[in-house]
């Protein structure tokens, strides 16, 4: 199966990792470890964030808790039947002999602007009889998630990049809503505009600032990162990424 229109990487810092990361591949872009993920799901109307991870026909789910960042747990999925209704594709998903779920996501073709779609606009999981609805951000360059709080950084048509932060601690008072361009969201608990992004050999970084506060979010080569922040220079928090993936816009379709 093809996903249509998306680019997706993901990094998941594994708990006290002792071993020294590989070293950077000779590149100018920034290089997350392989396998690539299938998507990312930060509920928003459930108190979790869902990894999955796709290869051929076996999917792995990692399953964290908005209380703590928290994995809670880990289960192996095989995919069944994709079927295709109403410009949207749902896949089966089932273990042991029986269908315990199905994911969806939405063509590219039937959004209000296809080229927004730097990500897979996945909509929905079935998990065990849990509806679980997913955020989805129309131009994400980065949907990440930290302990305390999920993370996205996203473009307008015009690139004026907007960092938008969801606190774990307001999931419980957040209600899902549509937004523009076919976005699922929940109200930000900070929004900041005028980012600037920046690319080295080590690292991807995007910053922004606002009345002395320096916010950057760091996406290494290694597949680690985290959220810096400071005061007029001074830190005030560190917080490393659980698990990220980055968007880019779709390929342009060759003319007929």
């Amino acid at each position: 199966m093809r996903i249509a229109a998306a680019l997706l990487a993901l990094a998941l810092a594994a708990c006290g990792q002792t071993t020294e990361a590989p070293p950077a591949a000779e590149e100018t872009s920034t290089v997350v470890r392989v396998p690539p993920p299938w998507f990312i799901c930060d509920s928003i109307n459930l108190p979790a964030v869902f990894v999955f991870d796709r290869n051929a026909q076996d999917v792995r789910i990692a399953e964290y808790t908005k209380a703590d960042g928290s994995i809670v747990q880990r289960n192996g999925y095989s995919v069944g039947v994709e079927e295709g209704a109403a410009g949207s594709v749902n896949i089966e998903l089932f273990r042991d002999g029986g269908s315990d779920g199905q994911a969806r996501y939405t063509n590219p073709g039937m959004l209000e602007t296809p080229a927004s779609a730097y990500t897979s606009r996945f909509v929905s999981v079935m998990l065990d009889s849990r509806d679980i609805q997913c955020r989805w951000t129309p131009r994400a360059r980065v949907l990440g998630f930290t302990s305390r709080r999920s993370i996205v950084v996203s473009e307008d048509a015009s690139g004026a990049l907007t960092y938008s932060a969801y606190n774990f601690a307001d999931s419980a008072t957040q209600r899902a809503r549509d937004g523009a361009e076919n976005a699922r969201a929940t109200a930000a608990s900070l929004e900041l505009t005028g980012g600037v992004a920046a690319e080295t050999p080590q690292a991807r970084t995007y910053t922004f600032e606002t009345q002395g506060f320096r916010y950057v979010l760091t996406l290494n080569r290694d597949g680690t990162g985290a959220l810096d922040v400071t005061r007029d220079g001074a830190p005030l928090q560190n917080e490393p990424l659980i698990g990220y993936q980055l968007g880019a816009p779709p390929a342009a379709t060759p003319a007929q």
